[in-house]
């Protein structure tokens, strides 16, 4: 927590220590109506450009928006979220422009809902249930391939779970955090051709303990319904608790909430147990 807490206190100290000065904003839309002869950087905040900028602009999950009299003389950088030109005009960015995917915004998304969510306003069309259970049997495939290459791992995750969730859930969100701030942290400070494949490295490891964590999680459902922990009915319970997640999740509002806590203790349940590492290695004599 303390090592959070000081990158979030450094970040905007190591900014504005740079020269030229920069502008930075964390959590709070930034409206740039005067020029700005250094950076702009701005984290979970959208920026309105009105005035020319004569460094870079880095923006962490949040939109970029230019209006008639915006520019930015060196490189925008923008993760998470999207770039807005004036209607009719090219981009006046006279750098490089750098968008690295919007994962950062799918992965916040999954943790808000799940993927087969049928709150659209299109939820009635064919063609949403058709990507709706796409997604629910994107979900399964991967957990049961993770149970049949991963088995004693993931039980090994699941049986840590259970006996720390508190833990689980506080390491989870902690490790969001640290995440967030890391990516944000390197896409300010390190020139784009650096920050931005770490910040994916980062997004990546983070989409990464998501996807096993809640196999993990999946299993441990299904093993306490069934009231076994035999592996040959790892399966069953992997599907069981699966189907019982699922369904939960399809809730108006109850469901939005228990997949937003499942998906932060699922990241806890990857990293407290590393991946599911056996936390003792017994040393055999030579």
């Amino acid at each position: 927590m303390k090592s959070a807490l000081a990158v979030l206190f450094l970040l905007p100290a190591a900014v504005s220590s740079a020269s030229p000065p920069a502008v930075a904003s964390v959590g709070r839309d930034l409206v740039i109506s005067r020029s700005v002869p250094g950076r702009v950087v701005a984290v979970a905040s959208d920026v309105r450009i009105d005035a020319p900028v004569a460094g870079d602009v880095v923006i962490w999950g949040g939109a970029a928006t230019f209006g008639p009299g915006g520019s930015v003389a060196g490189n925008l950088v923008v993760f998470g979220g999207e770039i807005h030109p004036v209607p009719g005009h090219p981009l006046p960015v006279a750098g490089t422009v750098s968008t690295p995917g919007t994962l950062l915004h799918l992965y916040l998304a999954e943790m808000r809902r799940a993927p087969w969510d049928v709150t659209s306003p299109n939820a009635l069309s064919p063609l949403f249930w058709g990507l709706r259970l796409l997604a629910l049997a994107a979900w399964l495939v991967v957990a049961v391939a993770l149970l049949y290459f991963f088995s004693s791992p993931l039980s090994r995750a699941a049986h840590r779970a259970e006996s720390d969730w508190a833990g689980a859930l506080t390491a989870g969100a902690l490790g969001v955090l640290t995440i967030f701030l890391a990516a944000a942290a390197t896409l300010t400070l390190l020139p784009s051709a650096l920050g931005v494949p770490i910040a994916l490295a980062l997004g990546a490891a983070a989409v990464a303990a998501k996807i096993f964590g809640m196999g993990a999680l999946f299993l441990l459902v299904g093993q306490k319904i069934l009231a076994t922990f035999s592996p040959s009915r790892r399966p069953v319970a992997l599907a069981l608790g699966f189907a019982v997640l699922g369904g939960i999740s399809l809730l108006p509002v109850a469901g939005a909430i228990v997949w937003s806590a499942a998906s932060i203790a699922a990241v806890g349940i990857a990293f407290v147990s590393r991946f599911g590492a056996p936390r003792f290695r017994v040393a055999l004599p030579a």
